[in-house]
This record gives C-alpha cells, structure tokens and sequence, in this order.
C-alpha cells in the first residue's frame, strides 16, 4: 500500500524539531517575531507525500434507479449516449398506473362537483317541489281536522240522544212510507178488479208489477218504523264507543298531517337557506383528499420514467427490457464526464489524517503509459469504509484535464499527495 511512500530524512525531523523550538521568524514592519502554530505535535512523524490507489470517476455521478416496482417496457438509450437533464432514458410498464390516474381524475371532478352543488344552493325546480310538498301537506291538515270535527259532532249527538225534531223528522218518515204503501195496495186492488172482470182490461204482467211495488213500500216503512223507533230509543253503548273511536282516529290523523305540514315547512326552510358551513367544510375536505390522491397517481406515472438529473454520459445500463424491476435497484449509470477526478480505495487511517482538503497531488494512470497527472483534493471522506478487513478512507481529487485527456471512467491511478 505504501512501497512508494517517500520516507523521512532524519534531516526532516531535525528541520521539524528546530520550527517547533524556534516556531519564530521577524516581522519587517515592526521588528517582532511573528510564531507559526504547526499542523503537527512535536516529533510526530510526517511524510512528505501520502501514496494510494485510485480510480478515475465522473465529476458527478449516478446510480439510476426507479421509486416503484414494475416491468421494464422500454430503454430509450445506449450506453455512450451524451444526454442531456431531464432526457427520458427508460420506461417501466405505465398501463395500470395510467388507469389509476385516470381513476383519481374521476374522483376528483366527482368531489369538486358535490363542493359545486353544496356552494349553489337548491336550484329552483327543488324550491317549487318542496314549495308544493307545503302545499299538499296543508290540504291534507285542513282535510283531517274538517274529519275531526265530523267524527266530534256524531259522538256529541251520540251522548246527548235524539231530539224532539229528530223524533219527529222519523214520524214523518214513517207517515210518508205508509202513504205511499196505501197508494201502491189501492192501484194493486184495482188492477186485480181489472184483470178479474169480463172481458180484463188489464194483464197479469201489470198486476204482478203493482204487487211488486206494494212489497217495496212495504219494505219502507218497516225500515222507517225501525229507525223511529232507533231513534226514540237514542244511541246504543256499542254506538258511543264507535263513535268514541272514530273521534280518536280523527285525532290521530290531525297529528300526523300536522307532523307532516311541519316536516314539509322545515324541508322548505332547508331548500332556501342552502348548505350550511359545516356541510361545505366537509365537501371542501373531500376535493382535498381527492386532488391528494390525484397528485400521489401522477407522481407514481411519472416515476415510472426514469430522467436524467443532470447531463451526463450513459456509462451502464444494468437491465433488460421486459426484466422485472423492483425499487432502488440500479438500472442505469450515469456520469458527467466533462471533467473528471479520482477516488482513492486504500487510503489507511494512518494516513488520512495528514491529507487536507487543496493539497496537491500527483496522480499517474498505468493504462496511458504512466502518465502523470496533477489533481488537487477536493474531498475527504468522514466516515471510514471497510476495503479486505482494513479500515480506509475516501479522497477525491479533481484533475486539471478534460475527456480529450485520454481517461476513461473506472481507469486505474496511483495518486501521490504531497502533505508537506
């Protein structure tokens, strides 16, 4: 890891000892010494340069990769290609995130119609519907008391019995029925006389007519004397309490047509003063939850196109088209390769304490014949990783050339950084 590690002079620790006594130089403007704290404790041992291997990588670079499962539906790259931020390089299988889009976009016009509705009020066609709903429920309170009051009036004249002009409006009845009863026997007796005498004047048809009609009348004034006497004798218990039921029935129909005037005047009320805050707060919630879920499907359609983050140069594409993609699994490398750096991979932590951030450095890349680069550090890793069971850091270092350099990204180096 170290064979081209510059050692330490023992001139260089006389040099380091004779600074940390001295540690002084003079000030040409005032005559004072002027102290230089040193990086290092006393006699701690530093070399003039850090050795480590290194690779050569991108100035910026990515692991592309997609937020959602799915299958591969399309690479619109190759490996090589210069692309540019933003550029589409792959697709996944969009059908059914498609459909929940569209699904999402249902919901939320379906939601931003009900906050409509709830912000218009009642149109009119509802206001003259319940406007007759008022109208209809009040005929039919007026039709139930006007029943009452009948029913009310026949229990009355149950409990109080007849009158004396109802006794005699049932005579009268009566007198009439067996007037017209003498009548019908005499024109009876005098179409018999006819049909007996010689020659007849007149037919048995006439004559079983004329007895037809004395046996009507007949039947009248038996019912005329049963209802005299019904009314003499005044209403029966069994009368009272029918008529005590139909009062309670009356009673009950003007409490529910009541209740259902009440009931229509309220619905009314409510078609007029339109939706209350509450009701448009809920509606409002509902578009909220909805534009949410319409912005989650869209999101979810457009992770399913893999974009560039900046410009760069496709250096891998890792997978196939129609492979099964899963979250956070690498499908495409990409690099800006318009200037390059290197990394280093076996940097101990023996060694990483003596690097600084604008050293400079020597870097020589095997594969163009030796050639020696300079870089500068640019980066030192703070954590350590772990590189065949050693304990290393990472430092980067920007080079002072270009991609027409001859570098390619992943090239071998073997960087020199000089930290005194």
């Amino acid at each position: 890891m170290n064979g081209r590690r510059v050692s330490l002079t023992v001139v260089a620790v006389a040099m380091i000892l004779s600074v940390a006594v001295s540690g002084c130089g003079q000030d040409s403007s005032s005559g004072s010494q002027v102290i230089t704290p040193s990086p290092y404790l006393p006699g701690e041992y530093v070399p003039d340069v850090i050795s480590a291997e290194a690779v050569v990588v991108p100035y910026k670079e990515a692991s592309l990769s997609f937020g959602l499962p799915g299958r591969l539906n399309e690479i619109l790259i190759s490996e090589g290609d210069a692309v540019g931020v933003g550029q589409e390089l792959a697709r996944l299988d969009t059908r059914d995130l498609d459909l929940s889009v569209r699904r999402a976009e249902a919901a939320s016009k379906s939601m931003k119609a009900q906050l409509d509705k709830a912000e218009a009020g009642a149109r009119e066609e509802e206001i003259a519907l319940a406007e007759a709903d008022v109208a209809i429920a009040d005929g039919n309170l007026a039709s139930a008391e006007a029943n009452l009051e009948s029913a009310d009036a026949s229990l009355q004249k149950a409990l109080t019995g007849p009158t004396e002009s109802d006794i005699q409006i049932a005579e009268k009845q009566v007198e009439l029925a067996r007037s017209q009863l003498w009548g019908a026997q005499t024109q009876r007796d005098v179409i018999g006389d006819q049909l007996n005498a010689f020659p007849p004047r007149a037919t048995q048809v006439e004559y079983e007519a004329a007895k037809a009609q004395v046996a009507t009348f007949e039947t009248q004034v038996t019912i005329a004397e049963l209802q005299l006497q019904e009314t003499r004798a005044g209403a029966r218990d069994e009368d009272v309490a029918i008529a005590k039921a139909q009062v309670s029935q009356a009673e009950a129909g003007v409490q529910i047509a009541e209740a259902q005037l009440e009931q229509a005047e309220a619905q009314l009320s409510l078609v007029n003063a339109g939706s209350r805050a509450e009701d448009l707060a809920v509606a409002e919630a509902a578009v909220a939850e909805a534009e949410v879920g319409l912005s989650e499907a869209r999101n979810a359609l457009a992770d399913a196109i893999l974009k560039a983050p900046f410009s760069g140069t496709v250096g891998s594409i890792l997978l196939n088209e129609g492979e099964l993609v899963s979250p956070q699994v690498p499908v495409i490398l990409l690099g800006d390769l318009s200037r390059l750096r290197v990394r280093t991979v076996d940097l101990s932590e023996a060694d990483v304490n003596h690097v600084r951030l604008g050293q400079q450095a020597t870097v020589t890349i095997d594969a163009l014949a030796g050639r020696e680069l300079k870089g500068t550090v640019v980066r030192i890793a703070p954590v350590a990783t772990e590189r065949r069971g050693d304990r290393v850091y990472t430092v980067t270092l920007d080079l002072d050339v270009g991609p027409e350099s001859g570098l390619r990204w992943g090239m071998t180096a073997f960087v020199e950084i000089t930290v005194r």
